[in-house]
């Protein structure tokens, strides 16, 4: 089967790079692998962009996420590596109606443990001849959370909430909301701003983690409700005589269990010609921990241990993060027809994070292919 749709695509891809039509579109492959020291990622990607009409963009991805992990925050048994997929399918939809555009979303995406289901709504104003953009949208998921990923002899049940302590399976739902405003400044300057807000309500545990409460392992229990604040702030700037493009960005991270994050980006982009370019992005990231986290939890203290978790993500650690990455159009290589105006791309990643999870490498390689129909 997997063949099967292989050839399909390529099938696809050749007709559209081959043929000639009315309508344009791009159709993305993307493959990525992340590796730290417990877990490894694999995760290839399909994303095909496509005219609907004269002012309609129709969108639609799939992906598919193969995790490998000995880590019992996983699921994993006795540290034994074991696999898990999951599949995720979306699809889009946006229509201009003179300066604004406005658009919905859709996402379907299942593995073992986990379902999610998501729909959206976006719009975007663009004021004063195109230099000032506003964005607005929203969305929400209705998750449903399991231990059936379990490697273990014994069926795990979950504790959804106070009035349901032991269940096979918990809603997680997620409401989001975000704007941004991006303004020219200047012919080779743009800066913007956004927010986005988010509230999760339901489980939000994991299954498989216990923490440590005096000398015995206690599962995993986190509040129910989080609402989650972010603030980001960018500036790019174009060095026309060298084909330079310098990037600065900022985000503020905090949100009511009291984890408050700063990460400050730089990324420089350099054309190399007219059919190439490279980028060097360099990220750091710090955060304190949630108010509830600790290493090790007093077995005498009921307001110490309403809530215990193990989740590393909500400690305190920085990291930091150093990417390369090169781009290529196929009239470089003097690719005939549409396949001139493919785009090749490699991005590497090394990721160091101080905290139990270790160091990370990330690496991604991706076609993009525009066509005609």
């Amino acid at each position: 089967m997997r063949l099967q749709l292989t050839l399909a695509t390529l099938v696809f891809v050749s007709a559209a790079a081959s043929g000639r039509g009315h309508a344009d579109g791009t159709l993305a492959m993307r493959g990525v692998y992340y590796k730290e020291r417990a877990t490894r990622v694999m995760q290839p990607m399909l994303d095909g962009m496509f005219d609907a009409g004269l002012h309609g963009v129709a969108t639609g991805h799939l992906l598919v996420d193969a995790i490998t992990s000995a880590s019992a925050s996983s699921g994993a048994a006795n540290a034994a590596a074991f696999t898990e997929r999951r599949y995720e399918g979306g699809l889009g939809y946006s229509q201009e109606l003179g300066d604004l555009t406005l658009g919905i979303d859709g996402k379907y995406s299942k593995e073992s443990d986990y379902v999610s289901r998501y729909v959206g709504v976006r719009s975007q104003l663009q004021l004063g001849q195109k230099n000032t953009v506003l964005g607005l949208g929203g969305g929400a998921s209705f998750d449903t959370v399991s231990a059936a990923a379990s490697q273990g002899p014994l069926q795990i049940t979950l504790r959804c909430d106070a009035m349901h302590p032991s269940e096979t399976e918990c809603p997680l739902h997620v409401y989001s909301v975000y704007g941004s405003v991006s303004q020219v400044v200047s012919q080779n300057a743009v800066v913007g701003v956004s927010v986005d807000v988010s509230a999760l309500r339901g489980d939000q545990s994991n299954p498989y983690r216990q923490a440590i409460v005096g000398e015995t392992l206690v599962a995993e229990r986190h509040p129910t409700s989080r609402t989650r604040e972010a603030f980001a702030a960018t500036a790019r700037y174009y060095v026309a005589d060298t084909g330079t493009t310098l990037v600065g960005a900022y985000r503020y991270y905090r949100d009511d269990w009291q984890v408050h994050a700063h990460t400050p980006e730089l990324r420089v982009v350099q054309e190399i010609g007219f059919d190439a370019d490279a980028s060097l992005r360099y990220r750091y990231y710090t955060q304190d921990g949630a108010y509830f986290y600790k290493t090790r939890y007093p077995p005498d203290d009921t307001a110490m241990t309403q809530f215990v978790s193990d989740d590393v993500k909500l400690s305190s650690f920085t990291g930091h993060t150093v990417e390369a990455k090169l781009g290529v159009l196929g009239e470089a290589f003097h690719l005939p027809g549409l396949w001139a105006g493919a785009r090749f791309e490699t991005i590497v990643e090394y990721i160091i994070q101080h905290n139990r999870f270790g160091n990370a490498v990330v690496a991604h390689v991706a076609l993009t292919l525009p066509f005609s129909y």
